[in-house]
């Protein structure tokens, strides 16, 4: 059975609720010239992310709340008290929180190109609104997941795309590495979940023009899935607008998948954008039903721009 179980226990959620013990991590704060992002995870993990990064990972476990981070982060002086496990009763926690926020210091290279992209991405209200990142389906086993994540459509597009490459004298395609990882989900205002694979136009040509068929293998997996955890998705949007981090009246998850790679600001060559074109072409025709053809889109001044 495929999963998509983010959604949060009622007592996980109560914690997170204004004046709860929690409430503190859902202020609107920045880090390192970036909004930070909290998002909900399995059994009732909370994660907070700056760009890239993640800063913190409470959980709730047989009563016990735990609060963790990486070293990079949970060594700073700021950090001092703050990681450990903490009765939910106990008083300090609130200002453990804004000492730590107030001064963990973030590498750049995690809030810059991709990090910023990202986190672009994360802030907007139109013409989506995003809900979750990093999105993995869940499977019973890894036979399971393994089945699940073989497609015939991405083998038949790769062998086109191969034909596309050989004449053109293009990079090799990435090897043929199945990705799990999507980069941001959300509901656009007809009520479909947008697929969004996220890239820094800047990165290498070669993976620009390649996203399309990256998005590919998401797109298929999310299609056999979405009927099964359609109602978790709803779950996790439900205890999202409960708690403040999703608008209360963000459009209702209904049916069809919109996939769309966002870049930040479009700073691909007039190559680039033509081998994009072409991938996206050749994806298109390969695209399972119920989902639109693939999009693209840009950030120019912080407005989201359809680019294709």
């Amino acid at each position: 059975m495929i999963r998509y179980a983010r959604a949060p226990s009622p007592a996980f959620l109560a914690l997170l609720a204004p004046g709860g013990f929690l409430s503190t991590l859902l202020t609107r704060r920045e880090v390192a010239g970036v909004a930070l992002d909290v998002q909900f995870r399995e059994h009732d993990h909370l994660h907070v992310y700056c760009g890239l990064t993640r800063l913190v990972n409470a959980s709730l476990t047989g009563g016990r709340l735990r609060v963790t981070a990486h070293k990079t982060y949970s060594v700073q002086p700021c950090a001092a008290d703050l990681f450990r496990v903490w009765p939910i009763d106990e008083s300090g926690f609130a200002a453990a929180v804004e000492r730590y926020f107030a001064g963990v210091q973030v590498n750049p290279t995690h809030v810059l190109s991709e990090g910023a992209v990202q986190a672009a991405w994360a802030a907007v209200r139109h013409p989506w609104t995003p809900f979750d990142r990093e999105a993995v389906l869940g499977y019973v086993n890894t036979a399971a997941q393994t089945a699940g994540r073989a497609f015939p459509r991405v083998v038949a597009a790769r062998a086109e795309l191969e034909r596309l490459r050989t004449a053109g004298r293009w990079a090799p395609m990435p090897k043929g590495k199945v990705g799990a990882e999507l980069d941001q989900l959300a509901v656009d205002p007809e009520g479909r979940l947008v697929l969004l694979e996220l890239k820094d136009a800047a990165a290498s040509p070669s993976s620009v023009y390649y996203s399309p068929l990256q998005l590919l293998q998401y797109v298929l997996e999310w299609a056999v899935a979405f009927d099964v955890v359609r109602d978790q998705l709803r779950a996790l949007i439900e205890a999202r607008k409960a708690v403040g981090l999703s608008p209360v009246d963000m459009p209702d998850l209904g049916r069809g998948l919109r996939p769309v790679v966002g870049f930040g600001a479009d700073l691909r060559s007039a190559e680039v954008r033509a081998r994009f074109d072409e991938v996206r072409d050749v994806v298109n025709r390969h695209l399972p039903a119920g989902a639109a053809p693939m999009e693209a889109w840009a950030m120019e001044r912080s407005t989201p721009v359809r680019i294709g």
